[in-house]
């Protein structure tokens, strides 16, 4: 099954201290990860592609999301994935940054400097911008603007905070990451996770980027994970959801067979055509691949 991985991860600690996230202080854990141990490595494409390989997925090329948390590195980043993505032929798209609590002029700057680059699609949000705030405001502007994509975490908390942005703008290419990271995994939490869904699937604008469900959820077994993919594919439709690895980060739960065989297995009753939309296609037309 060919697979454009819509979100993946590399780094190289040894040389770039730009990760403090990766190693917290003890006792904290910001993401609700968990041991972070297994992540604490150089993670470069020869790493990725040794992980893909032999899980019945060809990784034909990869969108690579910002994953820095360092002050003040963002841009040393998108330099530094220039570079790599010249000598290896596998990222062929990123989805930059901009660092929370900067002023609209620091976001315009830094959002023209990142997109001087061929490889540039967008900006992910992770944390630390309110939806309400003027420079948020300002960023979902100018992405608008350029043609750009907002690639966005919105926990189902979060939604109602998040719509009225959104809805001010129906021409932004709008990306709900990790399929908008439930906060957990009991009866309770999946209905207003799916509530969510619902509300942001109403905006014909915003795609469902099936990823990181494991943070939420740890674990990789197909079981458990198939339900929340099925409800994706359900509420978005197939013609507006696509898959990502979220890989080094979901290795903590298992292996990359073990999450291609849970896309697999979750997937086993669409058609071929239908399996290439959410593998393939609409990644590459959301990030112009």
């Amino acid at each position: 099954m060919r697979f454009v991985d819509s979100h993946m991860h590399l780094w190289h600690l040894s040389e770039n201290k730009w990760y403090p996230a990766l190693d917290p202080p003890e006792g904290a854990d910001d993401f609700g990860l968990g041991d972070m141990a297994g992540l604490r490595r150089d993670y470069l494409p020869e790493q990725y592609r040794a992980d893909a390989s032999g899980s019945g997925l060809d990784v034909t090329r990869t969108v690579h999301v910002s994953a820095v948390t360092a002050p003040g590195t963002h841009l040393d980043e998108a330099r530094w994935l220039d570079r790599v993505a010249a000598g290896h032929g596998l990222v062929a798209a990123v989805i930059g940054a901009v660092e929370p609590g900067s002023d609209a002029g620091t976001v315009a700057a830094d959002l023209a400097e990142q997109a001087r680059s061929p490889l540039f699609r967008g900006i992910r949000i992770l944390y630390g911008f309110d939806p309400a705030d003027p420079v948020t405001r300002r960023l979902v502007e100018l992405l608008d603007a350029g043609g750009h994509v907002f690639d966005v975490v919105i926990h189902p908390g979060e939604v109602d905070a998040w719509l009225p942005l959104l809805r001010d703008f129906p021409g932004l290419a709008v990306v709900l990451e990790h399929a908008g990271w439930p906060d957990g995994g009991d009866k309770d939490q999946f209905t207003a996770w799916r509530d969510g869904l619902t509300r942001l699937a109403a905006l014909d604008n915003v795609d469902c980027k099936i990823s990181g469900l494991p943070m939420a959820l740890h674990t990789l077994d197909a079981g458990t994970l198939t339900p929340w993919i099925r409800t994706c594919l359900e509420v978005f439709g197939v013609g507006r959801s696509f898959f990502g690895s979220n890989f080094p980060v979901d290795s903590l739960y298992g292996s990359y067979a073990q999450l291609a065989e849970t896309y697999l297995s979750a997937t086993a009753d669409l058609t071929e055509a239908e399996r290439e939309q959410v593998f393939v296609t609409n990644a590459e037309r959301r990030y112009r691949i």
